[in-house]
């Protein structure tokens, strides 16, 4: 039985059980972007709840409620179109194709200290010519881990886990705009004290097979590190974070190299909003070994936006982003900046370059016609940090031809637009104009013209 009948038949019975819907008292929480964070026991009052799907969203287990479950899930349908793949370098054809992910998930707390979360996830590319890894993965275990809170404001997570530490995403993410987004195999440890949250991790990425529970850690690579984050307000909407990561990998490519990479990555963030304006800014330095060289890299990015009082709400933004090349070749230094493991389409939907050996300014507009419905239109300018070093694709591929070509990557006109039709069901169309530059040019490559539409519920 397949995990899509599975979840029919998972809506229906919750449907079937659940009493009529009551008045609600107050709106719902939207769901959120780590479903692992959301919180339904405000519906152990049963004045509270005001939806059919309630009733499977707190599920006591005993008499005081203190032992409960709850359940949830996804389905997202994602139609794509690109005419020139990769700039059409290398013989790509265009390609059109639908991406379906479907999730669903158990959360079981056994009282207040300990927790079972599992996760399951089917994810297919119909159509596709050309599958990468984060495109198809026909049914596996997306998530379980077993968390415990062993003193106050201590939490420990062991097992398979999504990881976030910011809400830009940038170097470490969900990955949720590619199908399948990004786990890992490892532990965590969280402390909370006042305004201050501190994470310690250890893990290795999980490598996906496109088979039936099949998926496994990747041994040859490691990801650790620390990251403190200050809080500047109650909410914690404010706040300063530094941090330290490094990743270890048995095998790495840079500039027709190959071999063993040992890279620390050491940055500071600001993130918040006040009086209109929002800001998200970050800068780290790359330092370690990369097959006998000496790794040198940087990267930083400012996202700036002010947002106008009165009708449509419009938001007027500037965002910046700037990643290091390796100009010179052969000297025993690598300056190729790694993203780690990035947020996908935080340059644009098609995933179309990286924040290596980028230099990137993107103005925008984006506009609130109906509280339900956002349209952003932007533009953005793209250049090559160092000109001996290649055009990456996201998140890190270097792409043919690019070494030693001009600096101008091209200029992105896009158009995205959302509408929340409901807490359960969102609409989204997306469509952007990659020009080649020179850069592209020199290497046979092309314009790109891409699309994309679709539908998510939630639940």
């Amino acid at each position: 039985m397949t995990l899509i009948r599975l979840a029919t038949l998972f809506a229906a019975a919750a449907a079937s059980i659940a009493p009529p819907a009551l008045a609600q008292q107050a709106a719902p929480p939207a769901f959120k972007p780590d479903r692992t964070a959301e919180d339904y026991r405000y519906l152990a009052d049963p004045a509270k709840r005001g939806s059919d799907w309630d009733a499977i969203k707190y599920v006591p287990l005993d008499a005081d409620g203190s032992i409960y479950a709850s359940f949830g899930g996804e389905l997202r349908e994602r139609a794509e179109a690109m005419d020139r793949p990769a700039f059409g370098i290398g013989g790509r054809e265009a390609d059109s194709y639908l991406l379906q992910r479907v999730l669903l998930h158990a959360d079981l707390h056994l009282g207040q200290a300990v927790r079972v979360f599992a996760q399951a996830g089917a994810h297919e590319a119909f159509g596709k010519k050309l599958l990468a890894l984060p495109d198809e993965d026909h049914l596996d275990v997306h998530q379980l881990f077993v968390e415990v809170q062993p003193a106050a404001g201590l939490t420990i997570r062991v097992g398979r886990q999504e990881m976030a530490f910011n809400a830009s995403q940038r170097f470490v993410s969900f990955r949720d705009g590619t199908n399948v987004r990004q786990n890992f195999d490892g532990a965590r440890a969280t402390f909370l004290r006042g305004a201050l949250k501190l994470d310690g991790f250890y893990v290795h990425p999980v490598t996906l097979d496109h088979g039936i529970f099949d998926d496994h850690g990747a041994d040859e690579q490691a990801f650790g590190g620390l990251y403190a984050s200050m809080g500047l307000d109650a909410a914690r909407s404010r706040t300063v974070d530094g941090y330290w990561f490094y990743l270890d990998r048995d095998v790495a490519s840079y500039g027709g190299v190959a071999g063993e990479e040992h890279r620390h990555s050491i940055g500071v963030r600001t993130g918040g909003a006040a009086g209109g304006w929002d800001w998200d800014v970050e800068a780290l330095l790359q330092r370690g070994r990369f097959a006998g060289q000496d790794i040198r890299a940087w990267e930083a990015s400012a996202d700036l936006g002010y947002t106008l009082a009165g009708a449509w709400k419009p938001r007027l933004a500037l965002r910046f982003d700037a990643g290091s090349g390796d100009d010179r070749r052969g000297d025993g230094t690598l300056g190729t900046f790694d993203p780690l493991f990035p947020k996908g389409p935080h340059f644009n939907e098609a995933n179309v370059t990286s924040f290596a050996n980028l230099i990137a300014l993107r103005p925008s507009v984006r506009v609130q016609p109906t509280p339900r419905l956002g349209v952003e239109a932007a533009v953005q300018w793209k250049w090559k940090e160092a000109r001996a070093d290649a055009v990456y694709l996201g998140p890190a591929a270097a792409l043919a031809g690019t070494a030693g070509t001009p600096r101008e990557i091209g200029q992105v006109t896009s158009l995205d637009a959302t509408y929340q039709l409901d807490r359960h069901w969102s609409l989204r169309g997306y469509y952007l104009h990659h020009s080649a530059g020179d850069a592209i040019r020199a290497a046979g490559g092309d314009a790109i013209d891409f699309g994309m539409a679709s539908v998510q519920f939630r639940f």
